[in-house]
């Protein structure tokens, strides 16, 4: 490839296969070999912030406009954005837990043989000695607002449509040097970009080559070959047929032909290690990289999550593991749960017994002047009080209490092991700071309305009684059908969505191959982002994005969904009298795990009978999506332009506008306008069934022409999702086929 003319691209330089993951995904650098000073920039390119962070993330490809080239996009230096404690413990809790799923579903897909872990993550991901997952945030992170990213071409192969003659370059800085000949032989060059590359599920992702990467025994090391076996450098593509496996690498000289097929160095240095220590041998299949257009999905998959901040860093600390006792009292006094504290006599022994009665005489005087104290000085001085008490809680001076609840405590407990994404206890301390910092502080500032006491903002019959009366009996008589017991327009709702790396070929921890009529498991990796320049330390970038859009919380009717449980046949719901609902939830939750494997529309090869955290969890799924297609009809905004949030075990949900772009308030325009008929819309049989057909009305299920969102935009990757959960109809896909059919939320005889 490089003998025919002078402008050649020269030798190839490989990745290692060593263990660190830093030469995949390197292969060409934009940056000279010389002094840093002297190195070329990548240049930027400017696109939403949201589209940077993900679209256009560090190693995806891409072409401009009108096909111009193909580039990859590269980290540049940028500065780290502020971000609030709790936001920053959010986002590297957010992160380990990702990581950890990866890793602990990975780790399983081969019973009899161990997976090794460099298969599976990044090297900054994980200690090297124990493999648990604990990142260097200091030292291998940085938080970086995506204001621009730059570019380099990519791959920098190109091919003569003439002749078919290949030239390639091993930097830009080369190709600068030599550029691109006029002429190929004995002709006028026709020069492209070969826009086909190799990916690995490694996130390794190369240039086409006819060079066989080999792994040399005495370095340990993987080597191209970068000669024809007659000597020859020269290849030309054969790229005619449209299936990848039918092209060809020919030698210029011989006329030998070679596939496309090519190890992936990385992999195959790892698996060979793995060998030559004793361990199994594998497979070609393992090891060989795919050939597929650039523009295919399965060349990058952006990881990312999204949670809504808090400014009390409680909701992170709460739910630490030394944090437990304290977690109890907290969840005990949200769900009305049963605690037995110390009494003050027990309290008073613990302190004298630890030298420190000073301080019992302090409480003690607090509560004495507060009965005598007025009603503001009085709780100024209980809460003094408390704060004391709590510090001798924190210290263990006292024992804070015991919950009356076993399972709670136990689930406490078991929680640890728990996809965070479902963890009701995780949601159910942030729902409860969220309606403290997003409902009832924001209503003073009118930044929170409840839809039955509007502003003049989303009602214009604000100061007209007798109008203000009608609208208010038409919306009370529009949401009891719906189940909907409370429902609040937020102003300037601040949502954090972060991306940190990516996978390649699968978004998911598994990719199976088919090969000779099997279906073979491999590991992916999940990389970090590529490293930042110098002038940021090298450091990965977590990219940041933080919006403030309008959204509409959802409270369901605790009432109406009991009521549906127990239609649905789930065993345990207590009778309303006797205890709250969402007690029983935590108490009975069943982790659903970070990929819902039990949920997946495998007929009968789910749960083995009905649960109440999947059904409550389906159903406050279903009617979300139910109002986000209602609200995107009434509203102009896309259904991929709005997001979910779901705090089951407070039987709550929040739906609002994801972007960047400024808010330009269409929920709030879309409730002054069509209030009405947003909410008639929720409950039009027309919504309720599938447009395609009756597929899913018969099945019970799900597809993109009803009620599923795209995969980006929903929480759980549309499952635990079914319109029978509102309407009525067949059982969930992963039942039994005779499984009694659902009674939908919205069936008359379950309304009060």
């Amino acid at each position: 490839m490089s003998g025919r003319s002078n402008n050649s691209g020269g030798g190839r330089s490989r990745g290692t296969g060593q263990r660190a993951g830093h030469s995949t995904s390197n292969r060409y650098s934009y940056e000279d070999d010389g002094p840093e000073e002297r190195a070329p920039r990548a240049p930027t390119m400017s696109r939403s912030r949201a589209q940077l962070a993900t679209t256009y993330a560090p190693g995806v490809l891409f072409t401009w406009e009108g096909a111009k080239g193909i580039c990859r996009a590269v980290p540049i230096a940028r500065e780290e954005p502020v971000l609030s404690d709790a936001t920053k413990l959010l986002i590297r809790d957010g992160i380990v837990e990702i990581a950890s799923n990866w890793l602990e579903r990975g780790l399983g897909i081969r019973p009899n043989d161990r997976v090794e872990t460099e298969l599976l993550l990044d090297d900054v991901f994980y200690h090297p000695r124990s493999d648990e997952i604990q990142p260097d945030w200091q030292r291998d992170f940085q938080f970086a607002e995506p204001g621009q990213m730059g570019y380099v071409p990519f791959p920098l192969l190109y091919r003569c449509g003439a002749c078919g003659h290949l030239e390639e370059y091993e930097s830009i800085r080369e190709q600068a040097r030599r550029p691109l000949p006029s002429r190929c032989g004995d002709h006028r060059a026709r020069w492209s970009q070969v826009d086909v590359v190799y990916v690995h599920w490694s996130g390794n992702i190369e240039p086409l080559s006819p060079y066989r990467n080999r792994y040399d025994q005495a370095s340990g090391q993987m080597a191209p070959i970068r000669r024809c076996q007659c000597g020859s450098k020269d290849f030309k593509l054969n790229n005619q047929s449209p299936v990848f496996s039918d092209w060809r690498f020919i030698c210029e000289s011989c006329g030998n032909t070679r596939d496309l097929r090519q190890p992936d160095p990385f992999s195959y240095g790892v698996l060979e290690q793995t060998r030559r220590s004793g361990g199994r041998t594998f497979e070609g299949i393992e090891v060989n990289m795919l050939p597929v257009s650039y523009r295919a999905n399965s060349a990058f998959y952006p990881q990312k999550g999204a949670f809504i901040e808090f400014q009390d860093r409680s909701v992170v600390d709460l739910l630490r593991h030394q944090k437990s006792g304290e977690l109890l009292h907290v969840l005990a006094d949200i769900h009305d749960i049963p605690f037995t504290q110390p009494s003050e006599s027990e309290i008073k022994s613990a302190l004298e017994g630890a030298g420190r009665d000073p301080e019992w005489e302090d409480y003690s005087g607090l509560l004495e002047f507060s009965e005598r104290a007025i009603a503001s000085r009085a709780e100024l001085l209980r809460a003094e009080a408390a704060e004391l008490k709590e510090g001798w809680f924190r210290e263990g001076l006292i024992n804070r209490g015991t919950v009356q609840s076993a399972p709670l405590a136990r689930a406490v407990t078991e929680r640890l092991e728990w996809a965070r994404r479902y963890d009701p206890i995780r949601l159910t301390i942030e729902h409860d700071r969220f309606v403290k910092e997003h409902i009832e502080e924001r209503k003073s500032r009118h930044e929170a309305v409840n839809v039955l006491e509007p502003d003049r903002l989303i009602c214009e019959s604000v100061g007209d009684p007798d109008e203000m009366q009608r609208y208010t009996e038409t919306i009370r008589q529009l949401l009891e059908p719906i189940g909907i017991s409370e429902l609040v327009l937020i102003r300037g709702l601040p949502i954090c969505e972060f991306s940190f790396g990516y996978s390649r070929v699968s978004a998911t921890p598994v990719y199976h191959r088919e090969f000779g009529g099997r279906s073979v498991a491999m590991p992916v990796r999940l990389n970090a982002f590529p490293s930042l320049p110098q002038a940021n330390g090298n450091r990965r970038p977590i990219y940041v994005t933080q919006q403030r859009n309008e959204a509409l919380y959802f409270r369901v009717d605790e009432s109406r969904i009991r009521a549906w449980l127990v239609a649905n046949g789930i065993a345990g719901i207590p009778e309303e009298s006797r205890r709250e609902l969402g007690a029983t939830y935590l108490e009975t939750y069943s982790d659903f795990g970070p990929f819902l494997e039990n949920y997946k529309g495998r007929e009968g090869r789910g749960v083995a009978q009905r649960e109440m955290s999947a059904y409550t969890y389906l159903l406050l799924h279903s009617l979300s999506h139910q109002v986000m297609h209602a609200l995107a009809d009434t509203s102009g905004l896309d259904r991929d332009a709005l997001g979910e949030y779901i705090f089951p075990a407070d039987f709550s949900f929040v739906v609002y506008r994801k972007g960047m772009t400024p808010d330009l308030g269409n929920i709030s325009a879309m409730w002054r306008n069509h209030a009405s008929a947003f909410l008639r819309r929720i409950l039009d049989p027309r919504l309720l069934r599938c447009g395609s057909g009756t597929l899913c009305d018969t099945r019970g299920g799900a597809c993109p022409a009803c009620i599923m969102v795209s995969e980006v935009t929903c929480l759980a990757a549309n499952q635990l999702l079914s319109r029978a959960a509102l309407r009525g109809g067949p059982a969930p896909l992963w039942e039994p086929s005779d499984a009694a059919p659902l009674v939908g939320i919205f069936d008359p005889e379950l309304r009060g």
